[in-house]
């Protein structure tokens, strides 16, 4: 299946950059997304399973990507942009696209700016639900990827 066109106009303007479809790195991601949700589901401070979560997520959006011989760009905003094009294209609803959004600009806020609030219990199962979700929905896009029995 080619590409969906939106993301030749992200490689255009440079919010996406071109790379090698290789099954074995989008193998890695994916296995690495299934082994995050897997570990977030224990229980463990909030602030710890909402980053195993995030980080999930991203290495299934870097699946995506990679399926779609992608990566993001070096701009600022690249991961932003990258989520966004990835949840659209596993056409999750616009509540849960808001959700992420909200879950992206969560981590950075206490990654890069302030750990002030702290992550809560319920970003904590936000952001486990969407990452749920999107493997769920990756599953047709990325079958036959070896999951290495996730």
């Amino acid at each position: 299946m080619p590409r969906p066109a939106e993301y030749d106009g992200l490689l255009r303007i440079g919010s996406l950059k071109p790379a090698v479809a290789d099954p074995a790195s989008i193998a890695q991601f994916l296995r690495t997304a299934h082994d995050m949700h897997g570990a977030a589901k224990a229980t463990m401070p909030a602030s710890a399973r909402f980053l195993l979560a995030y980080e999930g997520m991203f290495s299934l959006v870097m699946a995506v990507l990679e399926h779609h011989a992608c990566r993001p760009g070096d701009s600022g905003g690249h991961r932003a942009t990258a989520i966004q094009r990835v949840a659209a294209d596993l056409a999750l609803t616009p509540a849960q696209q808001s959700v992420l959004g909200r879950m992206h600009d969560v981590r950075n806020r206490v990654t890069y700016r302030a750990p002030i609030p702290p992550i809560t219990q319920a970003d904590a199962e936000a952001m486990h639900a969407i990452l749920t979700e999107m493997l769920r929905a990756a599953a047709p896009l990325l079958d036959g990827t070896d999951r290495g029995g996730a």
